[in-house]
């Protein structure tokens, strides 16, 4: 397998998670990885990108939001931009998953498994954009310890 790119231009409405996952889909078959980590994948994107649609805007007009994959044998890089409000991912703190359901707060749980299932996640805001960039080790076999 060699190096797979793909960038995507999307706006802020939920609808366009249809053209994420197509287009994640028709890149799968380059991704030499686990069902398991796919998935993980999938899910990671589509929390990035629900996240920045349902919170990420104090207006009702059109934003782009980029999305950037690239990957090569070990290593998918997933960065996502956009020009909605300032919004750290990696200082979110974790929802306190011990406590009992009717007494945990609503949301948070996305950015969790976003946190969880990357292998390094960095938040930057350049340009009155938010970007952010996550790294997941592809590997089958392998447990990596990410440095950047």
């Amino acid at each position: 397998m060699g190096k797979v790119n793909l960038s995507i231009k999307l706006k802020n409405r939920l609808n366009d998670l249809d053209r994420i996952k197509k287009a994640v889909s028709k890149m799968s078959p380059s991704i030499d990885c686990t069902k398991r980590k796919f998935q993980e994948i999938n899910l990671i994107i589509e929390e990035l990108f629900t996240n920045v649609v349902c919170h990420g805007f104090n207006d009702d007009k059109e934003h782009d939001i980029d999305l950037y994959l690239t990957c090569d044998e070990k290593l998918l890089i997933i960065r996502m931009e956009d020009d909605g409000k300032p919004f750290d991912i990696t200082a979110a703190s974790a929802p306190d998953t011990k406590c009992a359901i009717e007494k945990r707060f609503v949301g948070g749980l996305g950015i969790h498994f976003v946190k969880y299932f990357a292998d390094d996640c960095k938040y930057y805001r350049k340009k009155g954009k938010n970007i952010i960039v996550l790294k997941k080790y592809i590997t089958k076999n392998e447990q990596v310890n990410v440095e950047s």
